[in-house]
């Protein structure tokens, strides 16, 4: 007998809405607050409504994870439909939506959750949740998608460009990347993640280098590995993310492409124009359909 198996995940996965209800993914939001105002997260207020906003508010943006009660909550209504419930989350480190999911665990009698700290944010983990989800489709157990997920926070790559570090220093998620705080007169640094943290890579000069030198990290990571499948992540900067996936289906066989605009949530903390690029060899991933 196959598993009956949901997967819960939220907002900061960035998982575009379309294929988030094909997969009959549960998306539990955020908040994003400007001064007295509060937005659920691609529920009340989408990523173009966002930085329009974003521009005109004189209030920075702050963020707030969901309680454990709202958790509690659709695990209670999906308990009566599985047998386990995953939830994946973005990284600990970065937001206290993780904890909130593992205290709503101990509120719901009667149910298997395994709640993941997935190490990521935007469509670093939401890749993940997408193959997490074409997994249970394909009849894999319980089991068999915890250890996917698994391999893929060890074996999923990300590198971004941000326009500012700004946003990252005001709300506290900067991480090791304070150390370039100073230096950043036409400097474009390269930021990724290091055990779920926003770290410094590299630090390019002027724009222009940015899309060349993202493909050029993909390629000195993957080595000889040139079937992947990608995510390009976007704030407001359509433009670059379509000539940066032009970019990287001429230096690999992209087996998928996935393009995401940064939600509201992650957008507050990496400002608008940040650019990047997700991606992950096809070994040992479910099928697509």
């Amino acid at each position: 007998m196959v598993a009956r198996i949901k997967i819960v995940t939220d907002s900061t996965a960035d998982i575009p809405p379309d294929v988030a209800r094909e997969l009959g993914l549960t998306v539990v939001p955020l908040t994003v607050f400007f001064g007295p105002e509060s937005f659920l997260d691609g529920v009340e207020m989408t990523p173009p409504e966002f930085y329009a906003k974003l521009v005109s508010s004189p209030h920075h943006p702050k963020t707030s994870q969901p309680s454990p009660a709202d958790f509690a909550a659709v695990y209670e209504r999906l308990k009566p439909e599985a047998d386990t419930i995953l939830s994946l989350h973005i990284s600990s480190a970065l937001s206290g939506t993780f904890q909130s999911a593992m205290l709503a665990k101990g509120m719901v009698e009667g149910a298997d959750i395994e709640v993941v700290d997935t190490k990521g944010a935007s469509m670093v983990f939401g890749v993940m949740v997408i193959e997490a989800a074409r997994a249970v489709r394909a009849g894999w157990s319980k089991e068999q998608v915890l250890a996917l997920v698994d391999r893929m926070v060890k074996g999923v790559s990300v590198y971004f460009c941000v326009d500012t570090l700004e946003f990252l220093r005001r709300n506290g998620r900067i991480g090791k990347a304070s150390a370039l705080l100073g230096s950043m007169l036409n400097i474009k640094p390269i930021l990724t993640l290091e055990d779920g943290i926003v770290a410094p890579f590299e630090k390019l000069r002027g724009q222009n280098r940015v899309t060349a030198r993202l493909v050029e990290l993909m390629q000195q990571k993957m080595g000889p590995e040139k079937h992947i499948r990608v995510a390009i992540i976007h704030a407001a900067a359509r433009e670059q993310a379509e000539k940066l996936l032009a970019a990287i289906r001429g230096a690999f066989e992209v087996d998928e492409a996935t393009m995401s605009d940064i939600g509201p949530v992650v957008g507050a903390n990496t400002g608008p124009g940040t650019l990047g690029i997700v991606f992950y060899g096809v070994g040992g991933l479910p099928p697509r359909s």
